[in-house]
């Protein structure tokens, strides 16, 4: 992992900036529901363990898809402040994300691995109860805005498929641009580089993946002041 960290300026527009009326896209950022997001491990280069080479392709993407299914899943702390359990069947993951069960079992074999989650009460075919690690009272989370999943189906999801590698560089992209952290009208300054750094994702495929989140209606990208290509307007929109 590699503690390069997005430092403040690139995180945030400058304060003196002219307020606007709210745009379309702004009132439409600002509308869902807010989920807890672990982020250290995010600016820690932790993204990086999620490669897109032959036999980690499909087990990587299924792993984020997993991470963020559960991340929108997740109820109020306990009164101890410790992260909630989230009580997840197959049958409800599969649902909200799209993932079969061979790819749940994979996906949540990484997310062990890493260390980003841990399980109990684990039984076949039935509910797990799985806990996001890195969510401390004391660590400032990052948050990532979703719609109400009543629908048990999160449409983002299910239209990243586990056989491309765009779709990782998507994901990868998404994730470190909810930990970033937005002003209120939920804009992102994205640097490539350090972007390209954190995920271990090119410079390309980091637009790419940009353009893909825009086609997701994830994201909606804005001109930017700066006339630098590697540097990123970015307003994030709510998963559905």
């Amino acid at each position: 992992m590699h503690p390069e960290l997005l430092t403040p300026a690139q995180a945030r527009l400058r304060p003196d900036r002219p307020r606007v009326a709210p745009s379309e896209g702004a009132a439409r950022g600002q509308q869902g529901r807010m989920a807890c997001l672990p982020a250290d491990w995010i600016h820690d280069g932790g993204l990086r363990a999620f490669r897109g080479d032959a036999g980690y392709l499909g087990r990587s993407i299924a792993a984020l898809k997993l991470y963020v299914t559960l991340v929108v899943s997740q109820e109020a702390a306990s009164d101890a402040g410790d992260p909630a359990p989230i009580p997840m069947s197959y049958e409800r993951i599969a649902a909200l994300s799209g993932l079969s069960d061979p790819l749940i079992c994979a996906g949540k074999k990484v997310l062990l691995d890493q260390g980003l989650v841990t399980t109990a009460g684990e039984r076949p075919g039935g509910t797990i109860a799985y806990r996001l690690t890195g969510l401390r009272p004391s660590s400032a989370a990052a948050r990532l805005l979703h719609a109400s999943q009543g629908d048990a189906r999160i449409a983002a999801l299910h239209g990243l498929t586990c056989r491309k590698a765009p779709n990782l560089a998507a994901l990868k992209t998404y994730l470190l641009l909810c930990a970033t952290g937005s002003d209120p009208e939920g804009v992102v300054s994205l640097d490539i580089d350090a972007a390209s750094s954190l995920t271990h994702t090119s410079h390309v495929k980091i637009a790419a993946a940009l353009a893909a989140l825009q086609d997701l209606a994830l994201a909606e990208l804005l001109a930017s002041p700066s006339r630098s290509v590697d540097h990123r307007r970015i307003r994030l929109l709510p998963l559905r």
